[in-house]
């Protein structure tokens, strides 16, 4: 196509957008934009995960554990870069292997120490503390 012609046909769309309704200039956006992405531009959750093609809520879940290069937390969301990204393999922070007894002469001495399994209910033993078990 021709200068000329790329730009009747771009007068064109601007005069029907003009009178076009909200939600199809919404629509419009919605499709456009990921042409339109500034590389510099940090995505949230939402759109990360729509391109990956994953849920929002994995992708977090995800970063949390430190497996998505390049994801920051700004306030209280995390952002990811534009680009393309290589989700990292899950780490294994829950071994269920007993572990050498702890240095103590308290009523722990002699037991040996293991770490929960990942569960959502054991989510806060997993890695930070450790279960005394028998």
């Amino acid at each position: 196509m021709s200068h000329r012609s790329d730009s009747l046909l771009l007068d064109a769309l601007l005069d029907a957008l003009t009178d076009a309704a909200d939600a199809v200039k919404r629509e419009l956006v919605r499709q456009l934009r990921p042409y339109l992405l500034d590389d510099s531009r940090l995505l949230d959750a939402r759109e990360k995960a729509a391109q990956l093609g994953i849920h929002h809520e994995t992708l977090v879940r995800m970063a949390r554990d430190g497996r998505v290069p390049g994801a920051c937390k700004v306030g209280r969301e995390w952002r990811f870069p534009p680009g393309e990204v290589e989700i990292q393999p899950p780490r294994d922070n829950c071994p269920t292997v007993a572990s050498p007894p702890l240095p103590s002469a308290g009523p722990t001495a002699g037991r040996t120490s293991r770490v929960g399994r990942c569960h959502p209910r054991s989510l806060r033993i997993c890695g930070r503390y450790t279960v005394y078990g028998n």
